[in-house]
């Protein structure tokens, strides 16, 4: 059983690492609730962020010429603040609650995501920094930071080109991983010694999703494998319902 949960989790990190490479987004709400299945909650917060950010300095290699630094600057401010409380709320948090928020969460970002769900902006300061917030409280209280950024940029319409998107995330989700990680470790609720079997058991893998998603980055058709895979992340938020209310 063992070997089938080691070869489990060596899969999830190759779809994620894939995922994240094609798109510029989608590694944490892939990673976070497939990991939960079969790992702790709070392990789960902790090995995706750290993954995460490899797999980010990973990208900014080849990203390096899109996107920038500046562009992501308004959201960063917030976004570190909404990751000092997370930090704080998940060393009080219960584990099955845990399980229900990431779950709930999950399941409504997923549910906007799907649906390209949109509204108007009219004060996009404002709202970068609500979604900068909001994102910094998830990286630290469930590592699932992207959802409400990737919104941001739906319901604002921008114009970027594939490409510079992909750049500026790579470089936000980079930047607030890295922010997560150190309040996380200050905070007490990122245990190294706990988790660097798994953490150097991952760095192969996502090098494969990295290279393949490398790959076909011009070749796949990405709003096609994103529904496949928020159809996984929907069913495997379910099961992470189920099994903290049974």
């Amino acid at each position: 059983m063992e070997v089938l949960i080691e070869w489990y989790i060596f899969a999830v990190f190759i779809l994620s690492s894939f995922l994240q490479t094609t798109t510029g987004f989608g590694y944490a709400i892939i990673t976070a609730p497939l990991l939960a299945l079969v790992l702790d909650p709070k392990d789960t917060v902790m090995i995706t962020m750290l993954t995460g950010l490899i797999i980010r300095l990973m990208m900014l290699k080849t990203t390096h010429h899109d996107g920038s630094f500046k562009a992501i600057s308004p959201f960063l401010i917030t976004s570190i603040l909404g990751a000092m409380l997370g930090a704080y709320c998940l060393r009080v948090i219960n584990v099955d609650l845990l399980k229900l928020f990431m779950g709930g969460i999950l399941l409504i970002f997923t549910f906007l995501l799907w649906k390209n769900y949109h509204v108007t902006i009219r004060h996009h300061t404002f709202a970068k920094a609500i979604a900068g917030g909001l994102s910094g409280f998830l990286a630290t209280t469930t590592s699932l930071n992207g959802p409400p950024i990737i919104l941001y940029y739906l319901n604002a319409k921008a114009e970027e080109h594939a490409r510079v998107l992909r750049g500026n995330l790579t470089r936000y989700f980079l930047l607030i991983n890295l922010v997560s990680i150190i309040l996380s470790y200050i905070a007490g609720t990122l245990k190294l010694q706990e988790l660097w079997v798994i953490l150097l058991f991952s760095i192969p893998a996502l090098a494969i999703g990295f290279y393949l998603g490398g790959k076909l980055f011009h070749r796949i058709n990405a709003e096609i494998f994103k529904k496949i895979a928020l159809g996984m992340v929907v069913v495997s938020s379910v099961v992470l319902i189920f099994k903290a209310v049974s």
